[in-house]
């Protein structure tokens, strides 16, 4: 009888050492090099989302932030990101609520409410001047995140302690959180921040305002080099100052209410016939 034909060996035959054999396509599991925990790619989570996004905006402004854009940096197709984010407008109200959850809004009651609201506008500033760009998408949202809530919260409350109307309370938060935001819109990393911080450049600014025609420009030629100087904090120092005492002044005047409605037209036509009838 002939001899039965031996099986091919098998691709699965164990070398001499004991080890399973490869074909060099495949390797077994179990003698696989363990792969490196620095060349794993970092789990994708809402929190990796949102600081990625901030880095975005600080260098490229908030118009670059789109979701393709900000898949390609995470290394993750774009509708990966859509199982941390509904859409580009929440990623926004996230964005805003993770930078305002750095400013510090505990304030001491003790101090006078003058003195808490500088120092909360203070904390603010810094916190939207250490993310470029989030005081632009500020002003274009109405966020309504937790941090956000309680920054807002922050600045009420001493407004609301110190004797205010509601309305008046209303119009102060939205003065002091206008004017905070709109100066860190033009953050000191800004061309004309940067132009008067440079001594030299500075320098040749006010030499051109004082070459200016004086008879044309009497108040730039005299003023000019009192204006652009490198004094950004103490802009900001100033003008909160001023806005706060305008803000106490309204409080402590009644019957002439700084931040009262403005009369309308109706109203003004009806004052002056009631004045005129009362002179006949």
């Amino acid at each position: 009888m002939p001899e039965r034909a031996k099986a091919p060996p098998s691709k699965r035959a164990t070398a001499t050492s004991g080890e399973p054999a490869t074909d060099g396509r495949s390797r077994s599991l179990w003698f696989n090099t363990p792969i490196n925990d620095q060349d794993r790619r970092p789990q994708l989570t809402r929190e990796r989302v949102v600081a990625e996004a901030l880095t975005v905006i600080a260098q490229d402004g908030v118009q670059a932030l789109t979701m393709r854009t900000l898949a390609a940096r995470l290394g993750v197709v774009p509708g990966a990101l859509y199982h941390h984010v509904r859409n580009k407008e929440q990623l926004h109200d996230l964005v805003l609520d993770a930078a305002l959850a750095e400013v510090d809004g505990h304030l001491d009651p003790s101090q006078p409410w003058t003195q808490q609201l500088k120092l909360l506008a203070h904390r603010l500033r810094d916190v939207l001047e250490n993310h470029p760009g989030v005081a632009g998408l500020l002003k274009t949202r109405d966020p309504l995140g937790p941090h956000s809530l309680a920054l807002a919260e922050a600045f009420l409350a001493p407004l609301q302690a110190a004797g205010f109307g509601d309305h008046q309370a209303g119009l102060a938060f939205f003065l002091l959180v206008d004017y905070t935001t709109g100066f860190a819109v033009s953050p000191p990393t800004a061309v004309n921040e940067q132009r008067v911080r440079d001594a030299a450049t500075r320098t040749q600014l006010h030499e051109f305002f004082r070459s200016l025609p004086a008879d044309r420009f009497p108040a730039l030629v005299a003023l000019g080099e009192h204006v652009w100087l490198d004094n950004r904090d103490q802009r900001f120092t100033a003008g909160l100052d001023v806005l706060v005492d305008g803000l106490e002044h309204a409080r402590r005047s009644p019957h002439r209410p700084a931040l009262a409605r403005r009369p309308t037209t109706t109203t003004l036509r009806l004052r002056e016939e009631a004045r005129q009838t009362v002179d006949e």
